[in-house]
Formats: structure tokens, C-alpha cells, sequence
């Protein structure tokens, strides 16, 4: 898999999908919601990639993944292309179906744009 440099607005809107996916604002998330992204994504992984996903990326050995751990393993699966809509209506679907209930807000409308 081919490394993304990201853009600003790229980095932008993955950390605001960092910080929504951060629920118990930990500053880093579980294993257990890496997966959840990236079948969510369309990446099903098994236990096994799962597994080889936190000993590449998790570089402190938390068992968790931090932001900067978070933007490492992202650039591998952003495409270098998508700009900055089409990525945060992808994450916005994304957290929505993570967050069934609809109480943490994320991806805010901002100003001129609706709140899908």
C-alpha cells in the first residue's frame, strides 16, 4: 500500500474524525474502532491484519492508536485525489453509522453549507 502525503484540509478533517472516534477524548482509540473505520470504509479486516495494523502503527506500544499514529495509518488508505468534501462526506457517513444513537456531534455544518 502506497503512502498519501495529505493536504491540510485532509489533515483537517482527519483529525476531526480522530477527535469524534475519541469518545472518551482519550487522545487515542482502540483497536476495536480502527477496525470498525476501516470495514466502515470498505477495508475488512480480519483479527490477524487487525493484529499487524497496531505493531505497525502503534509506535509507543500504548495499545492504542494516538492522532500522529492515526494520520500515519490514514495516509495509507486516503487517496492522494480526494479533496477535502468528498473526504469529510466519507468520514461523516462513517461516524454516523459508528454512532447510531446520533449524540456525539461531528463534522459540523460550517457556515454556508448544510448539515447533512
Amino acid at each position: 500500500m502506497e503512502k498519501t502525503e495529505l493536504s491540510k484540509d485532509q489533515m483537517k478533517i482527519l483529525k476531526d474524525a480522530f477527535d469524534a472516534f475519541d469518545i472518551e477524548k482519550k487522545g487515542s482509540i482502540s483497536l476495536e474502532v480502527i477496525g470498525t473505520i476501516m470495514e466502515l470504509l470498505g477495508y475488512a479486516l480480519s483479527e490477524e491484519e487487525l493484529k499487524e495494523v497496531m505493531e505497525d502503527y502503534d509506535e509507543d506500544e500504548s495499545g492504542q492508536i494516538e492522532f500522529e499514529e492515526f494520520i500515519e495509518l490514514a495516509s495509507n488508505y486516503v487517496e492522494p485525489e480526494e479533496d477535502y468534501d468528498v473526504l469529510r462526506a466519507e468520514l461523516r457517513e462513517v461516524f454516523m453509522l459508528y454512532d447510531k444513537d446520533g449524540k456525539s456531534p461531528i463534522f459540523k455544518a460550517e457556515p454556508g453549507q448544510p448539515a447533512n
